[in-house]
């Protein structure tokens, strides 16, 4: 049994925390799951989670509003190009019609790929973002009084990953961290955990003429793709084995307040995170009532009213 649970949570630097909210929760029916802080580093900036109601890992999306500190960060390569979420199968003209209506450009063809119709679209700071039709996602349902069930999102299907080169995280993906190969479709592989379904599904997207981008923090990129794992004993086996294969640049364990962090990068780039499922959201605020408040971490508590006066409002 694979060590890998799935997807936890993706991470990206976004414009104005405004607009990422209203993106995610007025148009996608995202709920906010928790507003807290970027907890590296001292300036103040928002870390904004988006989710189901529950917050279950593999629904989550994480946003770093960089504009207020003025970070560009540069897409390319050795990055997470596209953040796939999933729908039921028929949904894509229920969303083609919502993006007309709220002005929300898509490409006018759905790709298939894999044998799974794709509908891209963008966030307002650029990211690409795909919705995939499948009949084999299960979650929870995102609705939200104009969202039906019938075509609400699930969660993250899969991610899209941009590479120069692909035979050493080919590798990678299968002896480090246990997914197997699923196929390739023209310049894109495909790796899958478990049974495949969404959620469990990683792609390549072989781009071999695109310069490496950067992975600072910074708005209009990706930065990471955490993937799930139960506990800290986990995180060290995966960091035990990432040694061994040579990969010795994995962190420590680091304490994110609703879970524990372990950092590492792939061959192509790419930074990965596994991070525990065993702490969860319901430590500051009750289930049914996740992103009412704002909450930080207890070492950062005292500092509540000036980092709040140094963030712009932002309403739900």
């Amino acid at each position: 049994m694979s060590i890998i649970k799935g997807f936890h949570h993706l991470t990206a630097g976004v414009r104005h925390a405004q607009e990422d909210v209203d993106f995610y929760v007025k148009l996608l029916g995202q709920s906010l799951v928790k507003k807290t802080v970027l907890l590296d580093g001292e300036d103040p900036i928002y870390h904004l989670y988006y989710g189901n109601p529950q917050g279950d890992a593999g629904t989550l999306v994480t946003s770093f509003p960089f504009r207020q500190k003025g970070v560009m960060a540069r897409p390319g390569s050795g990055q997470i190009r596209v953040i796939n979420y999933s729908v039921p199968q028929g949904a894509l003209a229920f969303w083609r019609a919502r993006f007309k209506d709220f002005g929300i450009v898509f490409s006018e063809v759905e790709v298939e790929r894999f044998g799974e119709q794709r509908l891209r679209f963008e966030h307002p700071c650029g990211i690409e973002f795909d919705l995939v039709a499948s009949d084999r996602d299960m979650r929870m349902p995102c609705v939200a009084a104009d969202i039906p069930a019938e075509f609400a999102i699930r969660g993250v299907h899969s991610i899209t990953l941009s590479l120069r080169e692909v035979a050493e995280s080919v590798i990678f993906m299968q002896d480090a961290l246990d997914f197997r190969y699923a196929g390739q479709s023209g310049d894109f592989h495909r790796f899958e955990v478990g049974d495949g379904a969404p959620g469990l599904v990683v792609e390549f997207q072989h781009e071999p003429d695109r310069l490496q981008g950067s992975s600072i923090y910074g708005e209009g990129t990706i930065h990471h793709v955490a993937f799930a794992v139960d506990n800290v004993e986990e995180q060290m086996r995966i960091k035990e084995r990432l040694m061994s294969m040579g990969h010795i640049d994995a962190s420590e364990s680091v304490n994110r307040n609703y879970f524990r962090s372990m950092y590492f990068k792939m061959p192509g780039g790419v930074m990965f995170e596994a991070a525990t499922t065993d702490i969860g959201f319901a430590i500051d605020e009750e289930p049914g009532h996740f992103g009412e408040e704002f909450q930080l971490p207890p070492w950062l508590r005292e500092r509540e009213e000036e980092l709040l006066g140094r963030l712009e409002p932002i309403s739900v």
